[in-house]
């Protein structure tokens, strides 16, 4: 009886036991099951997504590329623009430049020397005058022109001894017109520090007269010597 009693207790724990192993297999089962699905549709529908993202990102990188290289070849053809106008500009201005000067070519002044004062006049036949020049030159005849190999037939002046014979005067201002003299002359008072600057020669003493003494006279030195 107890044996009996022991198999029955050993069949029925073995019976329990293969109750709840086939129960715990038919409940494990299903839940595997369906999560490995859901990690196969998660991972699929990443898949997509991720792959649809990669090709909105991959257009969009495309578009601007585009996008720079349309305005870099913009601001190419801008800088070209720019660069050929400067280039035109500087051609102008080079252009302008090299004919300016040409243009506004100024002739060189011929006057060495500038000295302002008065100017007297005096006659061949003046009191203690010979009739002949300091230079020796005969004046007596009337004749108060020179001939210059340069400025042509100019008047005679007396003039400080600073002045070699020959200097060329122009005289502006005086009573006469502006005129061109030489000076072949001295005088006892002519010259610097003296009463008049320079001293005009004429036919006469009566005609130096006539024209008396002007003042506040420029004389304008064209060359020293002959």
């Amino acid at each position: 009886m107890k044996v009996f009693s022991y198999i029955l207790s050993s069949i029925l724990v073995i019976g329990i036991i293969v109750y709840m192993t086939v129960v715990g297999l038919h409940s494990m089962k299903p839940t595997s099951i369906s999560t490995e699905l859901d990690i196969k549709k998660l991972k699929s529908s990443d898949f997509i997504e991720y792959s649809e993202n990669q090709e909105k990102v991959e257009k969009d990188k495309n578009d601007k590329d585009e996008e720079v290289e349309e305005d870099t070849t913009e601001e190419d053809e801008t800088e070209e623009t720019s660069s050929e106008e400067r280039k035109e500009s500087e051609n102008e201005n080079v252009v302008e430049e090299v004919s300016s000067p040409t243009q506004q070519e100024q002739p060189v002044s011929d006057v060495l020397e500038t000295q302002v004062g008065s100017l007297s006049g005096y006659g061949p036949d003046c009191k203690d005058c010979s009739g002949f020049l300091a230079n020796g030159r005969d004046v007596r005849n009337g004749n108060i022109y020179y001939s210059d190999s340069t400025y042509g037939r100019i008047r005679i002046l007396a003039g400080d001894s600073r002045y070699p014979y020959g200097t060329i005067v122009r005289v502006k201002g005086s009573r006469l017109s502006e005129f061109i003299g030489i000076v072949l002359d001295r005088g006892g008072a002519v010259g610097f520090g003296k009463r008049h600057l320079f001293d005009l020669l004429y036919a006469t003493s009566a005609a130096a007269a006539v024209n008396e003494v002007s003042y506040n006279t420029t004389f304008e030195i064209l060359r020293y010597g002959y």
